[in-house]
This record gives structure tokens, sequence and C-alpha cells, in this order.
């Protein structure tokens, strides 16, 4: 009876043992982590919520991403739109000149830098190219190469296709314009000037004929129009930037939001886990004494 008993005392104290060293081992893991539990097992109930709150904030991060970089390319975007404005403006300038040679010289460099804004690139792909991207929106390099052209839209290599970005679960952007819709009017009236200094009536020359002068005269208002058209663009591109950084912002602040739920969830009360180890650090070597006792334990002192 008394082996029995003892034999029985020995194994509760084992367990014992065992059990505490288990939990100065969780304790140990919480401390050196951070986290309750090292797989969704040790968060229980709550493994389902975690695991929904990390897919969620993993979403939310790429669309954060995407945000970032539609940002990069809006923004150069605007520096193609504006650069574009400031050549037409140059454009309207010099119809309004009397002077010949110069009208010509400003167009020719007018033409350059919109058909050069028109061709930007980034991250490898055209600005204005719709979603084609083997070839440049604009084919030609000079003014004159229009005049064999039986209209301006013969210069754009542009597909009709729009890039859109998708920025949110069930919402997409449109980000990118077509050449055609930014440039189609100011190549219009780049043909006409060029048309009319390549016809009967040209070239332009100083002082301007009465027929250069009307012609110049009737296409000043053209090219406000193209120059209004620009200004449409550049702020349509400013609204979409304006829409894409609010997205940009709300992916980050649901970041935010997810991570402090995922923190509640899994991450350990560092005070609460020292305590825990403490208390479990004592009970083991409690424990041990007593698996210790009981294994000492003998009849010999008794039977003497």
């Amino acid at each position: 009876m008394t082996r029995i008993s003892t034999y029985a005392a020995n194994q509760s104290a084992l367990m014992d043992l065992m059990r505490a060293q288990k939990q100065m081992f969780d304790a140990q893991q919480q401390l050196t982590t951070g986290k309750m539990a090292t797989d969704l097992k040790g968060v229980g109930y709550q493994a389902e919520s975690l695991s929904a709150s990390r897919a969620a904030q993993e979403r939310a991060k790429s669309y954060e991403e995407a945000a970032v970089r539609t940002e990069a390319r809006l923004e150069a975007q605007n520096i193609a739109l504006e650069q574009i404005s400031e050549a037409v403006s140059d454009l309207r300038m010099a119809v309004t000149s009397k002077e010949g040679d110069y009208i010509m010289h400003q167009a020719r460099q007018a033409f350059y830098e919109v058909t050069n804004s028109l061709n930007m690139k980034h991250a490898g792909s055209y600005l204005f190219g719709g979603t084609r991207s083997d070839a440049p929106p604009i084919t030609i390099s000079d003014l004159s190469d229009l005049i064999p052209m039986g209209t301006a839209a013969e210069a754009f290599e542009n597909n009709d296709r729009k890039p859109v970005v998708q920025l949110d679960q069930n919402y997409t952007v449109e980000v990118g314009m077509l050449a055609e819709d930014v440039g189609g009017e100011v190549m219009a009236a780049f043909k006409r000037i060029a048309d009319f200094n390549a016809g009967a009536n040209g070239p332009f020359q100083s002082p301007l004929t009465a027929a250069q002068d009307a012609f110049l005269t009737g296409e000043i208002q053209n090219v406000i129009t193209a120059l209004d058209n620009v200004f449409v663009k550049v702020g349509q591109n400013g609204a979409k930037q304006a829409e894409v950084e609010t997205l940009k912002n709300n992916h980050a602040d649901r970041q935010d939001f997810l991570a402090q739920m995922i923190a509640d969830i899994e991450d350990v009360d560092m005070a609460e886990a020292a305590t825990r180890f403490q208390q479990a650090q004592t009970a083991v070597d409690v424990s041990a004494m007593t698996f210790s006792t009981l294994n000492q334990v003998s009849l010999l002192p008794f039977l003497r």
C-alpha cells in the first residue's frame, strides 16, 4: 500500500512539474516574441478574426502601394500637361505677332515642345499613348511633316483605351489621357499654320501681307480654344491627383486601424507576461523540490 501511494504521489508531483515547466516556457516565449502565441491555435476563438484582419491589412497595403504608383504617374502627367500649356501659350503669343520669321520660329519650337511632352514616358510606358506601348503617340518630328497629311489626326498613334487602376476592392480610377484628346486641337492649328506657310500666300514675312494678317487673326481664337482644352486637362488631372491622395490616405488609416485590432488580439501584455513567468518559475522550483523529496522517501528510517 505504501509503495502504491508513493508511486501515485510521485506521478502527481511529476505532472505538476511538467505543467509548471510548460507554463514557464509559454511565458518565456511571450516575453521573447511579444506575441500571445506563434500560431492561430494560440489565440483560440479569435483566430478567425485575426486571420480576416491580416488579410484586410494586406489588401489595404496593396491598394496603398497602387495609389502611390498612381500618384507618381499623375505627377509626371501634370508636368507634361504644364509643359504643353506653356508651349501653346507661346504659340498664342506668336500668332499675334507681326513678324513672319518669329511666328514660324515660335511655331516650330512650340511643336517640338508639344510633341515631346505628348511622347513623355513614365515607368516605361507612354503617358498619352492609351494602352499602347509599341509606338509613341506622335510619330512625326517636324512641323513640315504635317503638310502632306490629310488631317492633323494622322499624326497620332495612340489607341482609344485609357489606362485604369484599381484602388479599392470595387473601385477603379481612369488615370490615363490620350494624346489626341490633349493635343488634337493644337496639332490642327500647327497643320493650318504649316499649310498656309507652304501655300500660295506663304511663307510668312515681315511685314505681313494682308492675307497673312487675316489668316493669323482668324487663327488666334483657334489657338485660344486649344489652350483652354489643355487647361481643362490640367484641371482634370489635378482632380484625379486629389482623389488618389484621398484614397491613399484612407488605406493608410485603414492599415493603422487593423494593426491596432491585430495587436489587441495577438500582442501580449509584457508586464503580465513577466509576472506569469515569475510565478511559473516559482512553481517549477516548488514542484521540482516536491518531486525530489518524494523520490527520496524510504522506510529505512522507520525500520531502525
